[in-house]
């Protein structure tokens, strides 16, 4: 603080005073009357600059708030429905799976996880749809611990899918016999955004369908250009292959680690088909093509993979029926990201989400009366 280094400067000048004391309070006063001078000149000014910074500042916090409201404006208008006719509440099923394949000439593993199996209830809108879902386990097996976010927004134009998920806990399956070992320490990571330019979108909404809204009136056809970033990694506290397949794969297939991240360009299409009877079925395909940075480390070693390369096919298929005030519908969505990852074997990491739902519409459509 200043109380303390103000008497360490006056102790320094007085242990000078000894050698030359007359010239030194000589200057001590000239110093002294400088500052005085100094301050009683820029009192002023800094007064003056510190009105103008608090007004600045206020002015600056006027606009952050014009700005806020704006973009808080915004974000409601495109995911908060008022309009209760376009509400409905939703039971369902699902299935939800991300898995692994380690693959060479001669065998291919496929990790995949316990509990697939979940029952919920959701509400939808228009424009937002927020399902709670309650993971089914069997005693009888080992569980598999997860963390899962999906969701999709579609905003005029833009289609855009995202993923967050944490899965700990797998069945090894192989392409030899139909034997199985379950690892309690293997661990996979999968993460990414996936975006699309509908180029002609016109009433496209799968939003809407899926809550039951609107009926759907033409067939629809569209085409679109984007990218898309990821994220995944697996990871174990020994070889991810099983000690009896150490023959069948070389030292650098046997990972205790592998984790890619990249960026890239997809296309893709989607349609809406109107069926008879209320029925109605949507079809979806995206593939990209994409750079990663990859890691692998296995139990004696580790290694860039030296293709960057990273492989990307996304499908997704709905079936609907709508009836009244009621509405079903059958989901089914994939994901597979193919890599090289060096010395003869590849990697696949893949994403599974299908659901079942059953809904009602809180509030009717009125009819119009003639």
């Amino acid at each position: 603080s200043k109380g303390q280094i103000i008497p360490i400067c006056i102790m320094e000048w007085n242990s000078r005073t000894k050698f030359n004391s007359s010239l030194n309070r000589n200057v001590a006063h000239f110093n002294y009357s400088c500052k005085v001078a100094v301050g009683s000149f820029t009192k002023g000014r800094l007064l003056l600059l510190f009105f103008l910074f608090i007004g600045l500042l206020c002015r600056s916090q006027d606009i952050r708030q014009t700005d806020s409201l704006k973009t808080i404006s915004r974000l409601d208008s495109l995911l908060i429905d008022r309009d209760m006719y376009n509400w409905s509440v939703r039971l369902f099923g699902n299935i939800k799976a991300q898995g692994f394949r380690l693959s060479n000439d001669n065998v291919r593993l496929s990790y995949i996880p316990n509990d697939l199996y979940g029952i919920g209830v959701g509400v939808a809108t228009s424009k937002l749809i927020l399902d709670f879902t309650y993971n089914l386990r069997n005693k009888e097996t080992e569980n598999t611990d997860r963390f899962d976010l999906r969701g999709g927004l579609i905003l005029e134009h833009n289609l855009i899918d995202f993923y967050f998920q944490v899965y700990r806990g797998f069945n090894i399956k192989n392409s030899i016999n139909s034997t199985s070992i379950f690892r309690d320490d293997i661990k996979s990571i999968a993460g990414g955004v996936d975006y699309l330019y509908l180029f002609n979108a016109g009433e496209y909404s799968q939003t809407s369908l899926n809550a039951g809204i609107t009926k759907q009136k033409r067939n629809i056809f569209s085409f679109g250009l984007g990218g898309f970033i990821l994220y995944n990694q697996i990871s174990a506290d020994q070889s991810i292959v099983p000690p009896e397949f150490f023959p069948d794969f070389n030292q650098q297939a046997r990972i205790t680690s592998f984790t890619n991240y990249g960026i890239g360009i997809m296309g893709g299409l989607v349609s809406l088909v109107r069926l008879p009877a209320n029925f109605y079925v949507a079809l979806g395909a995206k593939a990209g093509l994409g750079v990663t940075i990859k890691n692998a480390e296995a139990e004696d070693v580790s290694y860039n993979p030296k293709n960057p390369l990273v492989y990307k096919l996304n499908g997704s298929a709905l079936f609907g029926y709508r009836w009244k005030r009621f509405y079903t519908s059958i989901s089914l969505i994939t994901s597979t990201n193919m890599s090289y990852i060096g010395y003869g074997n590849n990697g696949a990491f893949t994403l599974l989400s299908g659901k079942l739902a059953l809904g009602y519409r809180i509030k009717a459509i009125k009819k119009p009366v003639n």
